[in-house]
């Protein structure tokens, strides 16, 4: 098995990003930190995002390679995730303060592939015949289109930088984030006992599988990019697999770097933290 990966940190001030690595357990993943919306940080200056996405690495990179229970360790480090907040005295039943991490990981056995994943992190796996098929879903994507279709009414009506658009869709997020491990919201590690209701989990054969590739949000490519008629994820993975991850990466912050204000191609920061990793079994 081949593996690459990037980690790129975006606008912010950490990389809230994380890969995660484990060797001895062939055991893989992304996670992608969500900070509060109430402003947080440490004592040793980290933003609750870093110390979420983190928290998750060092756990699965720290797990010996014995039976392995993905839903049940990653429902650990919601508990962790939880012990850490009540430490810093933040209000659980104020979800605008909680902090947390998207996920996404996969345990590579003998003769399959199990996965697990919470938030916005995706996992894609390619096959002999080209076919790409999608292992999760982006759990927070009819929430986001919502304030995206208002970034673009905006954008209509002739604003034209993101801190003009950004108050228009301010209690969009607001709202977004209320619905956090909620029935029609999304799923999150961010301490709440029912983020382990939320985990998509599951197992697939290797049978005819060339890649596995698991990316947070930063590496995703704007709609607006994808040719007509070609399937969104499609042209990710083949873009992704055909350039390499940096070439794909590089090209992306271009793009990015020619529309700093979101205008050409809606979204909510000019470059957002980047993590993903490439599995290759051919």
């Amino acid at each position: 098995m081949k593996r690459n990966h990037i980690i790129i940190k975006g606008d912010g001030r950490l990389n809230e990003d994380a890969l995660i690595i484990n060797e001895r357990h062939s055991l893989y993943g992304v996670a992608d930190g969500v900070s509060s919306l109430v402003p947080f940080t440490s004592a040793e200056n980290l933003t609750g995002g870093f110390i979420a996405s983190n928290t998750a690495k060092k756990y699965l990179e720290s797990l010996m390679p014995v039976g392995l229970d993905l839903s049940s360790e990653v429902s650990n480090i919601n508990d962790i995730l939880h012990t850490k907040m009540k430490e810093y005295e933040i209000d659980k039943n104020r979800k605008e303060q909680l902090w947390g991490t998207a996920l996404a990981a996969v345990h590579i056995t003998e003769n399959g592939v199990e996965y697990i994943q919470t938030g916005d992190c995706m996992i894609l796996a390619v096959y002999q015949t080209g076919e790409v098929r999608q292992l999760t879903i982006l759990q927070v994507d009819h929430l986001e289109q919502a304030v995206i279709d208002t970034w673009r009414q905006c954008i209509k009506r002739g604003l034209k930088t993101k801190a003009e658009i950004m108050p228009h869709v301010k209690n969009q997020l607001i709202a977004n984030r209320q619905k956090s491990n909620t029935g029609n919201g999304y799923g999150v590690l961010n301490g709440e006992p029912e983020a382990s209701d939320y985990f998509e989990y599951g197992k697939i054969n290797k049978v005819g599988l060339t890649h596995l590739i698991m990316l947070t949000d930063g590496l995703f490519l704007p709609a607006e990019s994808i040719p007509d008629g070609i399937p969104y994820w499609d042209h990710v993975a083949k873009s992704l697999l055909d350039k390499g991850l940096e070439k794909y990466a590089k090209d992306l912050i271009d793009l990015e770097e020619s529309d700093p204000e979101c205008i050409t191609y809606p979204r909510f920061k000019k470059s957002d933290d980047k993590a993903g990793i490439v599995l290759g079994f051919k």
